[in-house]
């Protein structure tokens, strides 16, 4: 099987509980949703090479042609040592589930950073995934074009899937921004409380679209009251922005 692939690279984890673990990231194209304060460029298309990195840390590529198969993904995986999992990230990785289920012989656990609103994708990859880094979009983050509610309800199916086990850690990300409830982040805080090991608050990063940075006081004001849900309630901003790695 062959699905395309963005680039391929090696840094630390940014975002949430593994922040600074040394990760291979496999970065797809294309995302189902358009979040006001995403910072992957979306432009693609299947003329595009993929990027390959060749020494971490350095700003060297080689070009693959792309569809890349699932043989070549793993061959260019088991090239990098001293690694702590493999992030498979987007875009939205579970548009190519398929693809990722035959990622199973990786060298490396899988860590899977994902939007949560395709069930059936995260149906297709429950038994390889060793990590969820998992979103819950609130109201505010996109324009879900009157859908919010399947969204919603998709997303709370996604957790119960890919839900914390013997075998996996599943945690959830939320961004927080300054137009956000506390009504909506505990609404759906409590459909997921189950799943999860941990909940992660991430205050927004200014982007083109989002210029003012939330609060401090409204972010600590969400942590006290996320944490009458889960008990392990943490904020960590994105991380890797402040040194300025990918």
């Amino acid at each position: 099987m062959r699905s395309p692939v963005r680039e391929i690279f090696v840094s630390v984890q940014g975002e949430g509980p593994y922040a600074g673990y040394r990760q291979i990231f496999v970065r797809f194209p294309k995302c189902n949703l358009e979040c006001l304060y995403c910072d992957t460029p979306k432009e693609w298309d299947m003329s595009n090479k993929c990027m390959i990195q060749i020494t971490p840390g350095v700003n060297e590529f080689k070009e693959f042609d792309n569809p890349l198969s699932n043989d070549q993904v793993l061959e260019i995986i088991k090239y990098y040592n001293k690694i702590h999992s493999v992030s498979l990230t987007g875009g939205e990785p579970l548009l190519y589930a398929r693809f990722i289920k035959e990622l199973k012989y990786s060298r490396y656990p899988l860590y899977l950073e994902s939007n949560m609103t395709l069930p059936e994708g995260a149906k297709e990859i429950k038994d390889i995934i060793k990590y969820v880094a998992g979103d819950f979009k609130l109201k505010t983050h996109c324009d879900f074009k009157g859908q919010y509610e399947k969204v919603f309800n998709d997303t709370a199916r996604s957790f119960s899937i890919l839900r914390k086990s013997s075998f996996r850690d599943c945690f959830c990300k939320m961004i927080i921004t300054k137009d956000d409830e506390k009504e909506n982040m505990l609404h759906a805080l409590d459909q997921i409380k189950g799943c999860l090991s941990t909940l992660i608050l991430q205050p927004v990063t200014p982007a083109e679209k989002i210029s003012e940075p939330v609060p401090v006081k409204k972010v600590m004001e969400f942590q006290e009251a996320a944490m009458d849900v889960i008990e392990d309630v943490r904020v960590i901003p994105q991380t890797h922005k402040m040194w300025g790695c990918l």
